[in-house]
């Protein structure tokens, strides 16, 4: 009997340990080299932090530990890929306490928009964000295109706007004389997206699957309910391999929480083959 209750309690251990790891809060940073021969010497090491689905939350008493870890990275740029709010947080505090920890930072800091930020609920919180990016300085790349330069050497960076019918309409395909990077928040548009050439393209979206499987490293559910969506998280290339797409987990919270999928913050290094 005693042995009996000694293996229930064990296993009851064991499960409550695997829950807790599993909720886990803690914000990850993940790191990505990528190469490409297009990219000029200058830009060589050339950094970039990606902060995807905030959803309005906080890390930290005013976002202070995700400012930290952004100090941290050092980064040439920051890149917001879309559902920086959305329309049940009324509350933009934890945005503001980013755009002005970045500012102070002094980093070139570049938005898209998301799903979120086109749903009809949430018109005030996007006229409050837009507000937010002109006193902080952000630039709002939407459907835009700016090149960032060291020097006599220039790379491009493209903001995507968020509705399907922007890709086929509005993009216009990638200068294949230029390194180019595109901003496109939805990452199950890359099958779409690819066939305009962009280099590197930076997407979010998908939360990670939002459940992540423990061990097969699988995202369980994409943001309209199919299971085991293809582009969760991750580094992805075309079958051409002239597209190379990095999607974020991103940092804020679905209707379903987090389980193995804590919140994500991406860095990506660029790395020239040019002497």
């Amino acid at each position: 009997m005693k042995k009996n209750r000694k293996i229930l309690l064990s296993i009851l251990l064991c499960f409550i340990i695997f829950l807790l790891v599993g909720l886990d809060p803690r914000l990850e940073t993940t790191e990505y080299i990528y190469q490409n021969s297009k990219i000029p010497a200058s830009f060589d090491n050339y950094k970039i932090c990606q902060i995807s689905d905030l959803h309005c939350k906080n890390f930290g008493n005013n976002n202070q530990t995700l400012i930290n870890a952004i100090q941290d990275m050092n980064p040439d740029i920051v890149v917001l890929t879309g559902d920086i709010v959305d329309e049940d947080h009324t509350d933009l505090g934890s945005v503001e306490s980013l755009f002005s920890g970045l500012e102070n930072l002094q980093i070139p800091t570049y938005y898209i928009t998301g799903n979120h930020e086109f749903e009809k609920d949430a018109t005030k919180q996007y006229a409050q964000l837009q507000g937010l990016m002109n006193k902080y300085g952000v630039t709002d790349l939407d459907g835009q295109t700016t090149p960032l330069s060291i020097g006599k050497d220039s790379i491009y960076l493209t903001g995507g706007r968020w509705y399907s019918q922007y890709i086929t309409q509005y993009l216009k395909p990638a200068n294949p004389q230029n390194f180019n990077i595109l901003l496109y928040h939805g990452a199950d548009f890359f099958d779409l997206v690819s066939d305009y050439n962009y280099d590197l393209v930076l997407s979010g979206h998908i939360h990670g699957g939002v459940i992540r499987l423990p061990f097969l490293n699988k995202g369980l559910l994409s943001n309209t309910g199919e299971f085991f969506p293809q582009y969760v998280s991750g580094f992805y290339q075309n079958e051409t391999k002239t597209s190379t797409m990095i999607v974020s987990r991103g940092l804020g919270d679905s209707i379903v929480p987090r389980f193995y999928n804590r919140p994500e913050l991406v860095l990506i290094t660029l790395k020239s083959t040019n002497p």
